[in-house]
């Protein structure tokens, strides 16, 4: 029996909602990592360091092992993009430990963007050109329909 591909599922408003609330992240965070990875359900973008980055909150295939422990498969990461957000919500909330309720988020807000960067590397040159991007998409597009950003049409 051949086996049936996974259903390539976009992100909606609801996905990022429910995922900011479960692990206290301002909405708007989670939307300018949205708009900065800038990349859809189902979709690989290669790194040069050999790993890869998957969907659109870019979960790099590093934590792999790490989510098949948690019974999170690579194809619900790479397809289902409410499952891509709430791992990514995940990961951010482990470098954000500490700073993600709205009224502690900017309470030290040179460590609060550092974390953010960390969410794709910790190396100070990248974590900074990073964190710039994310703070200048959420300002950007906040407010611009997930659909527009993620591809459902």
């Amino acid at each position: 029996m051949m086996p049936v591909p996974a259903l390539v599922t976009p992100v909606h408003r609801l996905c990022v909602a429910t995922a900011a609330m479960r692990y206290h992240e301002p909405v708007w965070l989670l939307y300018g990592i949205l708009a900065t990875e800038g990349t859809r359900p189902g979709q690989v973008v290669r790194d040069a360091n050999g790993s890869y980055d998957m969907g659109p909150m870019g979960i790099n295939s590093i934590w792999l092992p790490v989510l098949a422990r948690l019974g999170i498969r690579r194809v619900d990461v790479l397809d289902d993009g409410c499952q891509n957000v709430a791992v990514g919500a995940w990961i951010l909330a482990r470098n954000l430990r500490g700073h993600q309720v709205p009224q502690r988020a900017f309470a030290h807000p040179r460590a609060f963007w550092r974390h953010v960067g960390d969410y794709n590397s910790a190396t100070p040159h990248w974590n900074h050109l990073y964190r710039q991007r994310v703070a200048l998409a959420a300002q950007q597009q906040y407010f611009a329909p997930l659909e527009d950003l993620h591809g459902d049409h």
